[in-house]
């Protein structure tokens, strides 16, 4: 699960200690008193920087060519990929975090959210793709055979302990997490999985060119576009397809612990909204979910009017995130630059 940034304790410093005195005479709440309190804001060195220098910046992962094919299979208008996220208690234990009562709220995705959601897409006879780091299936065994026995789910990479791989910034590092959870995975699951996403959605300077070398189908981590389309490597095209994700269609920002918690019934029309132009623009809609957020009874109710919405259109490929890539690959060598 993608989670803010946690807010550094504000120090008073001289220059600040005079905002706060103000605050405090007048009475103002603690929202008032913590902006007076901020310090400086954070160094902008890309102020200075040369046009060769915001260049070189963004040189090494850039969106290249769309790649929506002309047709789906069957004729579908649109391409669906609901997905999830088996993060359990990882994202707190790659922090070093062990606290019992957080942890307990990521094996509830486990123990509760995993069950609830295979039981609905068994209902709908659907297939999903499930994202895990290693670490999760090593903590919870069953959730990888779980999965495996529905015969239409994919399971593919999401990290080894949901690490942050911009705070690990060490190439060797991050490629032997990146190494080691490929061979737990294809030994649990008993494939090798084709697809990736970053733990975080969250790329290293180093983490591209080690998807591209370790030979990935695809990856669903990147934003550039909402349909999918063609990776640049140093403005080179890399072998491995992009399957955006975005925050807009993720249920953590809206229902996990550090969200905004509206009801769902908002977020979930959201949802639909955004499938809706999907499904009008003949695209592609990714849907990213995690089983410790939207595992919950109340979600759960509005995740089956969304399935049960999606399928009650004529046209609609639900498909693994994989299906999608493979069918986006087999039709880019068709696809001219738009």
């Amino acid at each position: 699960m993608r989670q803010r940034e946690a807010q550094t304790p504000m120090v008073v410093t001289a220059r600040n200690a005079l905002g706060v005195a103000v605050a405090l005479a007048l009475g103002l709440g603690a929202d008032a008193i913590a902006h007076a309190q901020q310090d400086a804001p954070p160094p902008q060195p890309g102020t200075r920087w040369s046009e060769a220098e915001i260049r070189q910046a963004l040189a090494p992962v850039r969106a290249g060519r769309k790649l929506t094919p002309a047709s789906w299979p069957g004729g579908a208008r649109v391409a669906v990929c609901i997905s999830f996220d088996v993060d359990t208690e990882t994202c707190d234990l790659a922090r070093g975090a062990t606290a019992p009562v957080p942890l307990s709220a990521g094996e509830f995705g486990a123990k509760q959210g995993m069950p609830r959601i295979l039981a609905l897409l068994d209902k709908h006879r659907i297939p999903a793709s499930f994202y895990i780091p290693a670490v999760s299936a090593m903590m919870h065994p069953e959730v990888i055979p779980s999965i495996v026995k529905a015969g239409r789910h994919e399971i593919a990479v999401h990290g080894w302990i949901h690490e942050s791989l911009p705070a690990l910034d060490n190439e060797a590092e991050e490629q032997r997490l990146h190494d080691q959870s490929i061979e737990y995975l294809t030994k649990a699951a008993g494939r090798r999985p084709t697809g990736y996403r970053a733990p975080a959605w969250a790329f290293s300077r180093f983490t591209a060119s080690q998807l591209a070398r370790a030979g990935f189908l695809y990856d669903s981590s990147m934003m550039a576009m909402d349909e999918p389309y063609e990776l640049l490597l140093d403005g080179k095209p890399a072998p491995l397809i992009e399957l955006p994700v975005e925050w807009i269609l993720d249920d953590a920002p809206y229902l996990g612990r550090t969200g905004t918690l509206p009801s769902p019934e908002l977020v979930f029309k959201t949802y639909r909204d955004e499938f809706d132009h999907a499904y009008e623009d003949r695209s592609y809609y990714m849907l990213t979910m995690h089983p410790r957020v939207i595992g919950h009874r109340s979600a759960m109710v509005h995740l089956e009017k969304l399935i049960a919405y999606i399928k009650s259109k004529p046209g609609v490929w639900i498909a693994t995130a994989e299906q999608i890539a493979n069918h986006v690959k087999k039709s880019a060598s068709s696809i001219s630059s738009r």
